[in-house]
């Protein structure tokens, strides 16, 4: 299986002033596509060469899951931010109010994991199996699913993902960071949404995913593959619609 690199939902120039094409250009363009060359050239030969790359990040070690990890984590990351970030949903908002006390005090949480964090390395914001939200700080490529949790949210302070900007200044990267994020993904994740497919009567429930695929329990509709199917009917998924609960 040959990794390739993950589309933007936005242009690399719409984040600016915040994160500006150039650290974009450098952190998107030349990182990540390097975690993903490097991916490439390690798995041939080895258990992990047809391996979904989620998978390679629970099973491998060494540079394997340091290349895929990273490829992972910077995926789950790029995605997650926004040019026109709307009002956090207020399900969202009640469920960090219920794990940290109130929003406000999350966000002071997450800031203090992520500028505290020693070196290079990723703060993430973690569920487990009983639905239990937590705070996570990971060093280098880091990732919480090798602890079975479950990513909702990430920040990544290597410092390739903000001196260009902002120098030495995390903290100043992290109050910007605030305002980029994608509330309604971090929603999705954290209560995730039924999906119906169009043609028949197959609603794809995220606790279960689709195992027949590959497509873990847990697994989000909007992190599924592109090119996966309704597997009653074979219609795509940009055909299904959200189920209003």
């Amino acid at each position: 299986m040959k990794h390739t690199m993950p589309e933007l939902p936005y242009a690399l120039e719409a984040l600016a002033p915040k994160m500006s094409k150039e650290t974009l250009d450098y952190h998107y363009g030349k990182h990540l596509q390097t975690y993903v060359d490097n991916l490439n050239k390690l798995i041939p030969g080895t258990p992990y060469e047809e391996m979904p790359l989620d998978e390679i990040v629970r099973k491998a070690d060494g540079g394997i899951f340091n290349n895929a990890a990273q490829t992972w984590n910077h995926t789950f990351f790029f995605r997650m931010l926004t040019p026109a970030q709307k009002p956090m949903p207020a399900k969202l908002a009640a469920k960090l109010t219920e794990a940290f006390g109130s929003v406000e005090a999350f966000k002071e949480e997450f800031t203090k994991a992520a500028v505290g964090l020693f070196g290079s390395g990723w703060a993430w914001l973690a569920m487990d199996k009983a639905g239990k939200l937590s705070i996570v700080a990971k060093s280098n490529a880091g990732n919480p699913m090798t602890d079975g949790l479950r990513p909702v949210m990430t920040a990544d302070v290597w410092e390739h993902a903000y001196y260009i900007d902002y120098r030495n200044r995390r903290a100043e990267f992290m109050a910007a960071f605030w305002e980029l994020i994608d509330w309604q993904k971090v929603a999705d994740r954290c209560i995730p949404k039924r999906y119906k497919c169009t043609a028949c009567d197959y609603v794809y429930d995220p606790a279960k995913g689709d195992p027949e695929t590959g497509i873990a329990p847990g697994t989000p509709f909007d992190e599924i593959p592109d090119d996966w199917t309704c597997p009653i009917c074979g219609l795509y998924k940009s055909d299904f619609e959200a189920i209003e609960e």
